[in-house]
């Protein structure tokens, strides 16, 4: 008996089987890019004081980031999504220098707005917040290469400082 290719059961699938796959493909990527973003972050929902051991505390509120050292101008502030998790950024770009009684800020003459990352500890790792109701600590990373890890704290320490 010879073998008959048009009587090949699986010459069928095959003929249809690129079509199956470009299908399926153009499946995947109209999720990808049909999904609607996600809303906004609110500023309000970080609004309060913060405070890390070695450099001024931060109070965040509606009128915008108040860094607690003397002459320090309030700057704007606002919530974004990054693929990494949900950061604060802060609309000046401010750094933090090393000083002999710890960090002092200073506004930089270039540059954009510096990103805070907010983070969070699961067995001894930091990862990146994605979810606004986890927003918790963030830190900032100082001149010297070392993190700055802001805890939130009573509003009342921001007031007295």
């Amino acid at each position: 008996m010879a073998y008959e290719p048009n009587n090949d059961p699986d010459r069928g699938l095959a003929k249809w089987l690129p079509t199956i796959g470009m299908f399926a493909v153009l499946v995947v990527l109209a999720i990808q890019f049909i999904r609607e973003p996600a809303p906004p972050v609110h500023n309000a929902l970080v609004f309060g004081c913060y405070e890390t051991t070695a450099a001024p505390s931060i109070m965040l509120d509606e009128r915008g980031m108040h860094i607690n050292q003397e002459g320090f101008p309030s700057i704007g502030f606002h919530l974004e999504r990054h693929k990494q998790g949900i950061a604060l950024t802060a609309e000046a770009p401010i750094y933090a220098k090393a000083s002999s009684d710890g960090y002092r800020y200073s506004i930089a003459t270039r540059g954009i707005g510096k990103f805070l990352e907010f983070y969070k500890v699961i067995d001894g790792k930091l990862y990146g917040v994605l979810e606004p109701d986890e927003l918790g600590p963030f830190r900032m990373l100082a001149d010297d290469g070392r993190y700055l890890s802001y805890d939130r704290t009573d509003r009342e320490h921001c007031l007295r400082t």
